[in-house]
């Protein structure tokens, strides 16, 4: 599933970003078999994707012909607010192909914690109000005002405009 900056694009306003960030469902048994797929067009490390794997932690991806990277965060099967969110990425078409993309309404949430676990980022509450600004009222901001309290993002959450002005 598509997350982070690059996510963006599809709810809100597009932006430049660094890398593309992509929230991954690996088990043990796949791990060679996702090293040996892009052993030849890109850096990947054997042993960086297993501990991420087994620490439900990050790993990145470079490809050789163009220096670009991508980050996989491992999806943490036993956070009930990760698993909710991945089960609620929407399946678009890009370029003539299905991509995995986080919904809006847990694109705002993830963004309201990276923002807070940073200590504040205005790149992260500009993302937000422009994916509300521009989603508005097809939003669930009963299910956002749920998760916001469960996740004690109350006050990051009172940041937002309501239902997209």
């Amino acid at each position: 599933m598509v997350t982070g900056g690059s996510a963006v694009a599809f709810w809100g306003e597009v932006r430049t970003t660094a890398d593309i960030d992509v929230v991954v469902q690996i088990a043990p048994s796949d791990i060679q078999s996702l090293v040996s797929s892009l052993k030849d067009e890109a850096h990947i490390d054997e042993d960086d994707v297993r501990e991420a794997v087994s620490r439900k932690r990050m790993f990145n991806v470079i490809f050789n012909a163009t220096s670009f990277k991508v980050d996989f965060a491992v999806l943490d099967a036993g956070d009930r607010y990760e698993q909710e969110k991945f089960s609620r990425r929407r399946k678009l078409e890009l370029a003539g192909g299905p991509v995995w993309v986080i919904a809006p309404e847990d694109l705002v949430l993830s963004k309201l914690r990276w923002m807070k676990s940073a200590g504040g980022s205005e790149r992260q509450l500009r993302d937000c109000r422009g994916i509300i600004v521009l989603s508005g009222d097809k939003l669930d901001f009963d299910y956002m005002r749920k998760w916001a309290a469960a996740l004690d993002l109350r006050e990051e959450f009172e940041l937002l405009p309501p239902k997209g002005l």
